[in-house]
């Protein structure tokens, strides 16, 4: 069953459909249509804590679909528009050039 659209973007990256939307002000999630990529951004963290983002579905660049999820990582800090974060966290996602720092516990703002 592909991913719900209504009321949320639908885009392109990289010639693969993908969703994204804001869930309840507390992540931005973005999800491909086929539900295999699917990752959420927390939303309105502690200045001083880093940004993370949770890996929850089968589908992520370097990680073993059988890993138990999510599998919390920091990425880098977004900038720009919502679209812009949407791009920076997906291209961080599919650079396995990109440098990767699993958190080891679910972070505690959450």
């Amino acid at each position: 069953m592909p991913a719900r659209t209504k009321r949320r973007a639908k885009f392109d990256f990289r010639g693969r459909p993908f969703v994204w939307w804001i869930d309840g002000d507390k992540y931005l999630r973005i999800a491909s249509l086929d539900k295999r990529f699917v990752i959420a951004h927390p939303l309105g963290t502690a200045p001083g804590d880093p940004p993370t983002v949770a890996v929850i579905g089968p589908e992520f660049p370097g990680l073993d679909p059988a890993d138990q999820r999510p599998v919390w990582f920091t990425v880098p800090r977004p900038a720009g528009t919502v679209g812009a974060w949407v791009d920076q966290l997906l291209s961080w996602s599919f650079d396995s050039a990109e440098p990767r720092t699993r958190l080891a516990e679910t972070p505690r703002f959450l």
